[in-house]
C-alpha cells in the first residue's frame, strides 16, 4: 500500500516537475528565467563603451612599455657595437646601466599590468552593478522570481528554451538607461 502512495504521488508530481524544468513556474511557484551576462557585456552599448575605455587605456600602457623596448633596444646595440672597444671598466658601466634599465622595465611591465587589470575589474564590477540593476528592473516587471546566469564559465544554467531568455531585454534596459 506504502509503494502504491509513493508511486501515485510521483505520478500526480511529475508534470509538475516537468514544467519546472521547462522553466514556465517551479512547484513552489517562482517564475525563472536566464540571460547570457556575457552577450549582454558585448552587445550593451554600456559593455561597449567600458571595452572601449579599457582598450584606449591599456594602449595607452602599451606605449609606455615600447618607448621603454625602445631605449633598452637603443642600449644593447650600443653596448653590442662600443663593447669590443670599451676598456673593461667602460665596458661593466656600459654593462650595469643596461641591466639596470632590463630591472626598470621589468618592474615597470609588472605594474602596469597590475594596473590594466586593476582597471579591468573595476570595469567588469561597474558593468556588473549596471546589469543587476537592469536585471531586476526586467524581473520585477514581467514577475520573475529567479534569473539565473546562462554563461557556460561558471554559470547556472546548461539548458534553456529561449523563451525564458531575458538578455536582450536586460540589455535594451541597459541601453536605455546607460547609453550616452
Amino acid at each position: 500500500m506504502k509503494r502504491i502512495l509513493i508511486v501515485i504521488t510521483f505520478i500526480l508530481l511529475l508534470p509538475l516537475y516537468a514544467m519546472a524544468a521547462e522553466g514556465v513556474v517551479t512547484p513552489t511557484g517562482v517564475k525563472i528565467a536566464f540571460l547570457d551576462a556575457q552577450k549582454a557585456l558585448d552587445s550593451a552599448k554600456e559593455g561597449v563603451r567600458l571595452r572601449q575605455s579599457l582598450d584606449e587605456y591599456v594602449k595607452s600602457r602599451q606605449k609606455i612599455i615600447d618607448l621603454e623596448e625602445q631605449d633598452i633596444k637603443r642600449l644593447r646595440d650600443e653596448l653590442d657595437k662600443q663593447g669590443p672597444v670599451l676598456s673593461q671598466e667602460a665596458l661593466k658601466l656600459k654593462q650595469g646601466e643596461f641591466e639596470d634599465k632590463v630591472n626598470s622595465y621589468r618592474k615597470k611591465v609588472s605594474e602596469l599590468q597590475k594596473e590594466v587589470q586593476e582597471k579591468r575589474l573595476g570595469a567588469l564590477d561597474e558593468f556588473n552593478k549596471k546589469l543587476e540593476q537592469s536585471v531586476k528592473y526586467i524581473a520585477e516587471k514581467e514577475g520573475y522570481g529567479l534569473v539565473l546566469n546562462k554563461n557556460g564559465d561558471g554559470g547556472a544554467v546548461i539548458y534553456g528554451k529561449e523563451t525564458y531568455d531575458v538578455t536582450v531585454k536586460v540589455i535594451e534596459q541597459m541601453d536605455k538607461l546607460y547609453a550616452k
